[in-house]
C-alpha cells in the first residue's frame, strides 16, 4: 500500500521507452494494464502476457526452436524440466537417471532433426520415450537394471503431462511465440504460486522462455 507497483509501472514503462527489454515475473495483477496499454501503442507487436486461467492456461513447447537447433545448453534446460517433472523435491537423482535422460533427449533430437514429419512437443518425445527408446535399452547387450533407471516409473509419472492426461496442455503449446522479438513481457503467476505440482514447472518454463 505504499505505492511500490505504481512506482515500478512508472519505472518500466520509462525503460520500455527507452528501448529496454522487460521481462516481469509477478503475483497481483500489478501490470497486466500497462501490458495492455503497450500492446495497444504498437498495435498488437508488443506486449505478452502469461497468466493462467482454466480457459487459457500457461502452456509452451520445450521442444520447440525455430531452426531445429539445440545446443547443449538447450538440451540440458530440457533435461532439467523433465527430471523435475518425474522426481519428488526428496528424490536423489543417480548418474544413471540423469545420463539415461540426456541421451534420450539427444536421441529424441536427433530423430527429429532427421524426419521433419514429427511434429516437435512433449508428446511426440513421450512416444519417443514408450515405443523406441524403451525396446533400444531392451536390446542393449548391456542391461540397464530398473533400480538403475525405472523408465516405466518414469513413463507413468509423466503420464498426465501426455496427450489425454490431466497437464497435457501445459507442455504442448501449439502457438510458438519468439520472445526474443518482445520487449515488454509479463508472466502473471498469482494463480499457481500456490500449486505444488505446476509452480515448480511454470517456473522453469519461465527461466527457459
Amino acid at each position: 500500500g505504499s505505492g511500490k507497483s505504481f512506482f515500478m509501472n512508472h519505472l518500466v514503462r520509462q525503460y520500455w521507452e527507452q528501448g529496454t527489454h522487460v521481462v516481469l515475473v509477478d503475483t497481483g495483477n500489478s501490470y497486466q494494464g500497462l501490458c495492455e496499454l503497450i500492446r495497444r501503442k504498437t498495435k498488437g507487436e508488443d506486449g505478452v502476457y502469461f497468466t493462467y486461467t482454466e480457459e487459457h492456461p500457461i502452456s509452451f513447447n520445450p521442444f520447440y526452436t525455430d531452426d531445429y537447433y539445440f545446443d547443449v545448453e538447450k538440451k540440458d534446460s530440457i533435461k532439467t524440466l523433465l527430471l523435475t517433472l518425474w522426481k519428488t523435491e526428496d528424490d536423489k537423482i543417480t548418474k544413471t537417471e540423469s545420463g539415461e535422460l540426456g541421451s534420450a533427449v539427444s536421441a529424441y533430437i536427433e530423430r527429429i532433426q532427421s524426419d521433419r514429419s514429427i511434429v516437435p512437443s512433449f508428446n511426440t518425445f513421450y512416444e519417443y520415450l514408450r515405443d523406441v527408446y524403451r525396446k533400444e535399452m531392451e536390446e542393449r547387450y548391456i542391461k540397464v537394471e530398473k533400480s538403475d533407471f525405472n523408465i516405466d516409473n518414469l513413463l507413468t509419472t509423466l503420464r498426465q503431462y501426455y496427450r489425454g492426461g490431466r497437464y497435457d496442455f501445459l507442455l504442448n503449446s501449439a502457438e510458438n511465440i519468439d520472445l526474443l522479438h518482445k520487449r515488454f513481457v509479463v508472466f502473471e503467476i498469482d494463480a499457481v504460486k500456490d500449486n505444488a505440482e505446476l509452480f515448480p514447472v511454470v517456473t522453469i518454463i519461465i527461466m527457459e522462455a
